[in-house]
């Protein structure tokens, strides 16, 4: 996990180390859609885990009233009249944007109680698991780890695609800001339909570009080796992103690459996919 010292725009908080996982998992094979997020929304409005407005979606499990999706950004593909949640046309297999952080994690909570599984998130604290995100029974946000070594998909390249990564045929990024030494390429301008780009080696689809992905820790420093990494155990102010997205260099969308938004904050530049533990 990290990047070597000679890798091209490193950070300084990617030390590279040797991180192992004991338990296996599951993950999206695409970011969360447009379409996924407003169906199981709707079901989790439906059960009354969840409020809408025009100009947002808010969480209701358990006395929390923090905002998960901003309804009444511009950017935001998805609306909300008369209790009915509906998405743009066209825009149904684009990943869900303006997402927050506890949207992410209460989709993966969703998921969970549709699925008759205990749900992993307290949403008091939004500690997963009481910190112990591996052994979760239910869907979760990924940790820094599992999404590194997922994106990587046993490379250890800048990219899962070696050390360029082609805008044209590989991701969606900015491609006219391409990677050191690397040809320019097209620039989208917006995200695309999710699965556009063929996958990694291990099925995965954009883990670089479209939109950064929420993970589940919180930012902290690493280094030396680590088993399970879970993060810091309390809140530092911001939630670790990981991937790149449509209207950034190609320098950020390494496997590496670290960034850090406030959970609260929705962007039209990050979504998430769930991840679940196999027992």
């Amino acid at each position: 996990m990290g990047s070597p010292t000679s890798e091209y725009g490193r950070g300084s908080g990617e030390t590279q180390h040797t991180v192992t996982l004991t338990r296996s998992f599951w993950m999206q094979a695409t970011e969360v859609t447009n379409a996924q997020y407003a169906e199981l929304a709707q079901w989790a409005l439906d059960q009354g885990h969840c409020t809408a407005t025009a100009s947002s979606l808010r969480d209701a499990l358990v006395g929390s009233t923090a905002e998960l999706l901003d309804l009444d950004s511009s950017y935001c593909e998805i609306s909300s009249s008369g209790g009915m949640l509906t998405v743009d046309a066209g825009k149904e297999d684009h990943p869900v944007q303006e997402v927050t952080w506890f949207g992410a994690a209460a989709y993966c909570d969703w998921l969970s109680l549709r699925e008759g599984l205990l749900r992993a998130y307290d949403h008091g604290t939004w500690q997963c698991n009481d910190h112990a995100p591996y052994s979760a029974l239910g869907y979760r946000l990924p940790t820094e780890a599992e999404w590194e070594y997922a994106c990587r998909a046993g490379t250890t390249t800048p990219f899962h695609t070696g050390d360029c990564l082609d805008a044209g045929t590989e991701a969606n990024y900015r491609g006219d800001v391409p990677y050191s030494g690397c040809p320019s390429g097209p620039y989208a301008g917006w995200t695309v339909s999710v699965g556009s780009y063929p996958a990694n080696a291990w099925g995965l689809h954009d883990m670089h570009g479209n939109l950064w992905e929420w993970c589940n820790d919180w930012i902290g420093s690493y280094g030396g080796a680590a088993t399970d990494p879970a993060g810091p155990v309390g809140p530092d102010g911001s939630r670790v992103i990981r991937g790149g997205d449509w209207e950034y260099n190609a320098q950020v969308c390494r496997s590496a690459n670290r960034e850090f938004i406030a959970p609260a904050w929705s962007f039209n530049y990050i979504g998430f996919r769930p991840v679940r533990s196999v027992f």
